[in-house]
């Protein structure tokens, strides 16, 4: 469904690696959904993704104790009368194997384990997802939502 996004972001965000901001984005985000004349559903799905992003950036970031040395978590919006993008940036560690594993929810999708839901959700409720890991620089995760009807 690639519609051609804009690639400049429109509204950046940059939040220290605690799970205390990530209202904070959520709001943004959902503000700007909104605002785009998403419908209610689609602004709920647009939210939960960055949250899941988010969360998982500040997880990985914890785990690997990079707080002390990046800024955080940087959200970077860019906004079309199409759809919405939204890159989410952070210093954490090479997901790609995950990233690749992670498929969207099916009827036969493995609902046992306890954690690891996080990407398969993203990858459920946005039209486009895209990762791109570069050595020394960190992780971008792209998440993209067209408008119905537009």
């Amino acid at each position: 469904m690639n519609h051609a996004c804009p690639t400049q972001p429109a509204v950046t965000l940059e939040v220290p690696p605690y799970p205390d901001n990530l209202v904070i984005v959520r709001m943004m985000v959902g503000l700007i959904a909104e605002a785009l004349g998403f419908a209610e559903t689609e602004t709920l799905q647009i939210e939960l993704s960055v949250d899941e992003a988010c969360a998982n950036s500040i997880a990985a970031m914890q785990e690997n104790r990079v707080e002390e040395t990046v800024p955080g978590v940087r959200v970077e919006i860019a906004i079309e009368e199409r759809c919405l993008q939204i890159a989410i940036i952070d210093r954490g560690r090479n997901f790609s194997e995950h990233f690749e594993r992670a498929l969207p929810f099916h009827e036969g999708t493995d609902r046992t384990r306890k954690r690891g839901y996080g990407l398969q959700i993203i990858k459920t409720l946005m039209d486009e997802v895209q990762y791109i890991h570069e050595a020394g620089i960190g992780n971008k995760l792209v998440l993209t939502k067209y408008r119905s009807g537009v």
